[in-house]
Formats: structure tokens, sequence, C-alpha cells
């Protein structure tokens, strides 16, 4: 990934996305961007790159957290949520320690833009949760504000992204269905900061 170890590691930096969790008014607001994920988990879901467990805290009892920051796992812990410290391997996560069959949802919120590759990054993660008998998998990034908003945002993903890489039918997984938030238009991605597209894969489904 792009961001340093202090960065990626530090306390400091778990320090200031706890306070963001624990923040009564960003609570609000962010609850408003994870009720739009939630209809879309199908089981219990491992939330890959879970940070301060905004969107592990409301999945299904017996879901998984998967974080880099060992501070933000401890915190996440103490909590009472299930959580483990992720496993990189060059260009991505190995998920090889999950059991199978357990777990029926994905998500990767605001992780992918962080790879230089993150075609691959995706490539394989949609190629190992077809192994985990894992059936969806959702994926959350900034439009292009939000994008140029971080100096640790490395690829722009975006459904041309996604086209252009042969992402939208992969391994077995397609784009079954694709939703900017707040306001259900690409263009807004360039002048509001908070702009997201938010993409569903489905094993064998169809596009809607």
């Amino acid at each position: 990934m792009s961001t340093t170890p202090e960065e990626a590691f530090g306390r400091a930096y778990a320090s200031r996305q706890i306070e963001r969790q624990r923040n009564p008014f960003r609570q609000r607001i962010k609850s408003w961007y994870v009720a739009r994920v939630l209809p879309h988990v199908a089981g219990k879901a491992v939330d890959l790159g879970c940070g301060a467990g905004q969107i592990l805290e409301r999945l299904p009892a017996g879901s998984l957290g998967i974080e880099v920051n060992p501070f933000l796992v401890d915190d996440l812990a103490q909590r009472g949520l299930r959580v483990t410290r992720a496993v990189e391997r060059a260009g991505g996560f190995d998920l090889s320690a999950l059991p199978r069959n357990e777990f029926g949802t994905l998500v990767l919120s605001h992780v992918l833009e962080h790879f230089d590759q993150a075609d691959q990054v995706l490539r394989r993660l949609l190629h190992d949760c077809a192994d985990l008998g894992i059936s969806t998998v959702i994926v959350v990034v900034p439009g292009a504000s939000g994008f140029r908003s971080d100096p640790t945002h490395k690829t722009f993903v975006d459904l041309a992204y996604l086209r252009a890489h042969a992402l939208l039918d992969s391994d077995g997984f397609r784009l079954a269905h694709h939703a900017y938030f707040p306001g259900n238009l690409r263009s807004l991605g360039r002048l509001f900061v908070y702009h997201e597209l938010m993409a569903v894969y489905r094993l064998g489904a169809r596009t809607t």
C-alpha cells in the first residue's frame, strides 16, 4: 500500500480515526453512508480494511474485521468486535487463513484506491473470495474530488477503470449493481469530496 509505516501503523493515525468514529456528528453522517451498504450484505461478512469499525459494528453477528493498523485492531477488540490483523502480501492481502464457507460477503470500503495496481488487487480478491465460498463483494471508492483530496490515494477507480481492466466479470463474479452516493450522479464526484461509488459483485449474477 502507499501509506508509510508511520501512517498505516502509527498510534497517532489510529487515535485520529477513533476520535472521528466517536464524534456524534460524524457518527450520524457516516451512518447514512453505511446504511446504503448494508442491504447488499448477504450473511456474515468480512470487512477488509475495517478502520475504526463504522461498518463492522453494523454488520451481522459473527462478522470479521481485518485491519492493518494494530492500534485500531486493539481498540476494536476492546469494544467486543471480532477483528484480526491483516496479512499483507505483494500487491494485496492474504486471505488464506479465513475459514471456507463461513462468510457470505466481503466489504472493501475505501481501500482499493490506496494501491498502485488496484486492478490486480481486486482481481486477486475476487479469485480468493470464490475459493472461500464468499458470493458477494462490495467495493466502495471515492469520487474524483475525494480521490484528489488524499495524497495516499494511488489509483482512481470508477466504472471506466473497471471496464478497461476487464473487471466487470472476473472469476465467476459479475458487477451486479452500482450506485453513487449522495446523489446517484457520477458528475457530483467532481464537486463533492465525500461522494462515493459503490460496486456490488455477485457470483453468477446478471448486471443491473
